[in-house]
């Protein structure tokens, strides 16, 4: 009678660890990039990425300090909500180098 009531309990005790190991890991899952995620990670050569730092700091230096952007790190959709904001205050980012601002502030500022 005891290892009749025990199986069922092994097996349910297997099924909750097996589904709570497939949800912690996310096995097979992907998670979803959205275009500006996609640039924040993709390689950038050594020059063309300490460029854009010099954009930064040109664009961004005047106001803000380097402890400003270690502060509040925040991911592409972020970094765009708020370089949206900043050239609604006055800061001069063209439209043409906010991606690759964004892009930077991710890859380097990001969560």
């Amino acid at each position: 009678m005891k290892s009749a009531v025990k199986a069922p309990l092994v097996l349910l005790g297997l099924a909750v660890g097996l589904a709570l190991l497939v949800a912690l890991t996310n096995v097979g899952q992907r998670p979803a990039l959205n275009p500006e995620a996609a640039a924040a990670s993709a390689p950038v050569p050594e020059e063309a990425d300490a460029a854009i730092g010099q954009m930064v700091l040109a664009r961004c230096g005047g106001c803000h300090g380097l402890n400003t952007l270690t502060q509040h790190p925040q991911d592409a959709t972020g970094w765009t909500r708020t370089v949206n904001e900043m050239v609604g205050l006055g800061a001069q980012v063209s439209a043409q180098d906010e991606p690759a601002l964004v892009a930077y502030l991710a890859r380097h500022f990001g969560n």
